[in-house]
């Protein structure tokens, strides 16, 4: 008797949480280098929530790598709503005097959202 009911929870437990999936999707969209300032220049990134509903604040994290190290992170997240987006500044500035150097840049998402296919993106700049 114990076994089935054990059983028995365990698949109501279950059932309810598969109904909870979250209908809004987070995109790491683009990444890009700001005009050059004094000397610098800053990476800017987007994300998007491209679901049907709010992701709710706090239910995703933001990270931004250069060349490998750690640039920029949000832990502490606003809520975005369907359709919009968020554009972040990188806070380390690059010194724009070095023609033809290579950027290799991570834009990661962690979150539980609707489609995880989309929440990173890589690429190269070149300045």
């Amino acid at each position: 008797m114990f076994l089935r009911s054990f059983v028995f929870s365990f698949f109501t437990l279950f059932a309810a949480h598969a109904q909870e999936d979250p209908n809004f999707d987070m995109s790491a969209s683009e990444v890009f280098l700001d005009a050059e300032k004094e000397g610098f220049r800053e990476f800017k990134f987007t994300i998007k929530n491209l679901g049907k509903s709010t992701a709710p604040a706090g239910s995703y994290r933001v990270f931004f790598k250069v060349n490998g190290k750690m640039q920029s992170f949000e832990i502490e997240t606003s809520a975005l709503e369907a359709g919009k987006s968020l554009i972040y500044t990188s806070g380390e500035k690059i010194p724009a005097n070095q023609p033809g150097k290579k950027l290799k840049y991570r834009l990661i998402i962690h979150t539980k959202d609707a489609d995880k296919s989309n929440n990173q993106l890589k690429g190269e700049i070149i300045l």
